[in-house]
């Protein structure tokens, strides 16, 4: 079922002490979101479809955790000091689906990468102090094709602050499921929506319980993004996670109802397993998994403990920014990888060549790039302009620049005799991929392609049009692109 009045919210954890006052910080560096990230993260979850409980479950008493499908050091499990908790969230529920999926042969140790999405988060308008949600995970890994395991060279974090200045060239992506040395792992799909846990009429708690239980007991983890209003609550909070014993229950409602104040925000976290053996319903809780280390041991496993007796449909008051001020959301992310062995899923991008010349043992400021094979779903009927896009380069695609003609297979664009940078697109219907080639002065430094590249390419099929289409967006990080020298270049 689609949210068709889903939550236009969300800001959420993330940390940059020095950007921080007191009033503003919880020890562990939460800060609120700015206007146009929340218009961003509003439009996201609209877009998710709900999930509930089949008709045919029946929830039973007991225990039940994930843990074991993540095979971790709790002590790495630390963000610190990066709002990097949309990345850990996501990270550990595809790590649990990938030990699922193959029956823990190979058991990553310490999951799969963070680091590699850390590392490349501008690919999807972010950084590691920016903050994120999980549908920037989803689009990091719609356009890459496929994760890598921590023990890839340079894809351990880095518990320092120098994580900060781990670029993507020092990590190494490996191949499909090699013998030995770097791995990486195709992934088929990831699908993401949303538990319905509040707006539900009648037992409300009740059914976002079912809800909730439903999702676990099909061995799925569940992503929850929760607010806390106000500094005070949030160092409720943290004096909890400090200084409380590993088996104590914090029920959150007793931030509900406050008013929104500069210390507002919010923190992502994985739902792993539920307890509902005692006989007193108080004593009732879900684990979740954080990420702020083990507190020298006094949290072995990073976790906490939720309780289940709480109110789903729990709202903050006073923020015109959050037309459904909701405490509490629940996302599932479904990640599906392809079979152990099997080629990998046409995603990403087939090559990326990156020519440069050098004359006299020098750069030049002229350079060529050729993307090849970036896919897309649906394929135009026409083409009367388009806005080919290279990590932050645009190059217009219409009629003052070039022309666009049909082709047998699709179509093609190039550009004028002398225009730079000199372009050439072309667009194949039948196998639904497209490809690019530029010519132009200093490339190499205006695509940055020492951090990867993200090829978009938007179209209209007639000039009345207000709006580009999205045709596709794929990106390769930086050791799939093949750079090379040479003394002389060709032109068009």
């Amino acid at each position: 079922m689609r949210a068709d009045s889903v939550v236009p919210v969300l800001m959420f954890c993330f940390i940059y002490v020095f950007f921080m006052t007191p009033a503003d910080a919880s020890r562990y560096g939460m800060m609120r979101m700015t206007d146009s990230d929340e218009r961003e993260l509003s439009a996201w979850m609209q877009g998710l479809d709900l999930y509930q409980a089949p008709a045919a479950y029946t929830p039973v008493g007991g225990s039940l955790s994930l843990l074991d499908h993540l095979h971790y050091d709790p002590v790495l499990r630390d963000q610190s000091p990066t709002g990097t908790c949309w990345i850990w969230a996501s990270t550990a529920m595809m790590s649990i689906y990938f030990d699922q999926q193959f029956n823990g042969d190979p058991a990553l140790e310490n999951g799969l990468s963070v680091q590699f999405l850390a590392s490349n988060a501008w690919m999807v308008g972010s950084n590691l102090n920016a903050g994120g949600h999980l549908g920037k995970t989803k689009a990091f890994y719609d356009m890459i094709g496929y994760a890598i395991p921590s023990s890839n060279g340079g894809a351990a974090w880095d518990t320092t602050f120098a994580v900060g200045e781990v670029r993507p060239s020092l990590i190494e992506s490996g191949k499909p499921w090699s013998p030995s040395g770097s791995m990486s792992f195709p992934i088929s799909s990831i699908a993401l929506s949303q538990v319905k846990t509040w707006g539900i009429d009648g037992a409300s708690q009740a059914e976002a319980i079912i809800n909730l239980k439903s999702v676990l007991d099909s061995g799925r983890p569940v992503g929850l993004l929760y607010f806390l209003p106000t500094t005070a609550d949030w160092d409720r909070f943290d004096d909890f996670w400090a200084n409380q014993p590993a088996d104590a229950i914090i029920d959150m409602d007793y931030a509900k109802g406050h008013e929104w104040d500069k210390g507002g925000c919010g923190h992502w976290v994985v739902l792993v397993g539920y307890n509902d053996e005692d006989p007193d319903p108080t004593k009732h809780y879900w684990i979740i998994l954080n990420t702020h280390g083990t507190v020298d041991g006094r949290r072995p496993e990073a976790t906490f403990r939720l309780a289940m007796q709480m109110d789903y449909s729990a709202q903050i008051v006073n923020n015109p920014d959050l037309a459904l001020p909701y405490m509490y959301f629940w996302v599932i992310m479904d990640t599906v990888f392809a079979d152990r062995n099997s080629p990998a899923p046409a995603k990403g991008l087939s090559s990326v060549t990156l020519s440069v010349d050098g004359q006299d043992g020098r750069h030049a400021d002229i350079g060529v790039l050729h993307l090849r094979g970036a896919r897309f779903s649906d394929p135009p009927h026409s083409i009367d302009s388009g806005m080919l896009t290279v990590n932050f380069l645009e190059i217009p695609c219409d009629s003052e620049t070039g022309s666009w003609s049909e082709t047998e297979s699709g179509f093609r664009f190039s550009t004028k005799a002398g225009h730079m940078p000199a372009v050439r697109v072309t667009i194949n219907t039948r196998t639904n991929e497209w490809s690019a080639w530029i010519r132009g002065e200093n490339l190499l430094r205006r695509i940055n392609s020492a951090d990867g590249l993200v090829a978009q390419f938007e179209y209209k099929e007639d000039p009345l049009d207000e709006d580009f289409t999205l045709l596709s967006q794929r990106g390769s990080v930086f050791d799939q692109i093949k750079t090379t020298v040479r003394s002389s270049l060709k032109g068009p």
